[in-house]
């Protein structure tokens, strides 16, 4: 966006960060209509979420502050 705003194009900018243009130009659109908030995550289709953002929070703290039973450190299967 800050780029775009100095001047380069779409596709300078995708081409520099590894993007499309398309990309590019889409991300602008949602900067025009909804300013900051349009750069961040919005809702997408799909079925409800079945993990709330509290059994994320205890998942990290858990793993964070404590070692598995039985093992040195936590693997992605446990």
């Amino acid at each position: 966006i800050l780029e775009c705003a100095s001047g380069a194009s779409n596709k300078d900018v995708a081409e520099r960060l590894g993007s499309t243009p398309h990309a590019v130009g889409r991300w602008r659109a949602r900067f025009v209509e909804h300013r900051i908030a349009g750069l961040g995550d919005i809702p997408r289709p799909g079925g409800p979420r079945t993990v709330t953002d509290e059994q994320v929070a205890e998942l990290v703290a858990k793993t964070l502050e404590r070692t598995p039973q039985d093992a040195t450190h936590w693997s992605t299967r446990s």
